[in-house]
């Protein structure tokens, strides 16, 4: 089965609430953008123990934006008022807002530079919030001390993809930003559907893990250039990109 393509977009798998207006303007301006998150993001239902675990910790780590909204809204008042390390001065600065007194970040916004920070540090037993669908294989993984609780799921199922495959439909893809590997593993299956659409794109990426992941499937990839607002970097040099290949 085959259909025409009539316009050229730009795929973000990203939320667009969540991209500055001035950005979204930004890409509106060169071609059009399709924001889909490629991915449902559910919190768990944690049983008491643990949740006492969080409660008495001394010390935690939160690296997904989505982790942080969760404990953000949840009632877990402290036994005692633990150290947050978090990616980003944007994370520390939303736990700032909410009371939080002692909260760090690293120099760059990434897992790896993160790890540094944490093994630096005195070693006291810290509590990781994560999703299920986290890079297993990674520096703050490997720190003895740091210890993995999963408070959401990062979910499919082929009725979403059959969504984004309609969506996309008629339209010729040829930037993508891939935020994350099991984002760009769901992709995949999307391009196999849609191959015509997809024959001639350039990858952007936020960090390391999925720059490798594409890069080994030798595909036509960029990240970014330093990791400090690698959001805005990024798209920016989407649209900067595509501009000058006009």
């Amino acid at each position: 089965m085959s259909w025409k393509v009539f316009s050229v977009a730009f795929l973000i798998t990203y939320p667009k609430e969540k991209v500055e207006p001035e950005l979204q303007a930004q890409l509106a301006s060169v071609t059009m953008p399709m924001y889909l998150p490629l991915r449902q993001l559910v919190a768990t239902r944690l049983i008491p123990a643990e949740v006492a675990k969080i409660r008495t910790a001394t010390g935690i780590v939160i690296t997904s934006q989505f982790a942080l909204h969760v404990y953000l809204n949840r009632d877990w008042h402290h036994a005692t008022k633990p150290e947050f390390f978090v990616l980003s001065q944007k994370m520390a600065t939303q736990l700032q807002a909410k009371g939080v007194a002692q909260v760090s970040y690293p120099v760059e916004e990434n897992q790896a530079s993160l790890a540094q920070l944490l093994a630096s540090r005195p070693k006291r037993q810290l509590l990781w919030l994560t999703g299920n669908r986290h890079v297993k294989h990674n520096q703050l993984s490997a720190l003895p001390h740091l210890t993995q609780l999963t408070c959401y799921q990062n979910t499919w199922s082929q009725t979403q993809e059959d969504q984004v495959v309609s969506q996309l439909k008629g339209h010729q893809i040829t930037r993508i930003l891939v935020t994350s590997p099991s984002s760009y593993t769901r992709l995949q299956a999307i391009e196999t559907r849609l191959a015509p659409q997809f024959s001639a794109v350039t990858y952007y990426t936020l960090g390391n893990s999925t720059f490798t992941l594409i890069s080994g499937n030798e595909k036509n990839v960029v990240k970014p250039v330093s990791n400090r607002h690698v959001l805005r970097q990024m798209l920016q040099k989407m649209c900067n990109d595509e501009v000058e290949n006009q």
